[in-house]
């Protein structure tokens, strides 16, 4: 029988495999954006960055229809593309 202990382990884990994915997800937009520097590129493509929310969400197609956690993960993805703009902006003035 699972126990609130056990799933919150298994929360926890997730949140690790989480930070883990995040250093790597920064590791790899930094390595973009100073290509991007060198090639005078513009640091905001907002035809790429509306790509990669339609693409986060559509991972969970095929399972059940829940348009409120569809909207979460936009929510969540348009966040995680902020944040990374303002937080390598500050790196890579």
């Amino acid at each position: 029988m699972e126990t609130i202990a056990s799933l919150r382990q298994e929360i926890d884990q997730v949140h690790k495999e989480m930070h883990a994915l995040l250093l790597r997800r920064r590791d790899l937009t930094m390595a973009i954006w100073k290509i991007k520097q060198q090639e005078g590129q513009p640091f905001f493509n907002a035809e790429r960055e509306a790509q990669i929310v339609k693409d986060f969400v559509a991972l969970g197609v095929n399972q059940q229809a829940d348009p409120e956690f569809e909207a979460l993960l936009k929510g969540v993805m348009n966040s995680v593309l902020r944040e990374y703009e303002t937080y390598l902006k500050s790196k890579f003035k």
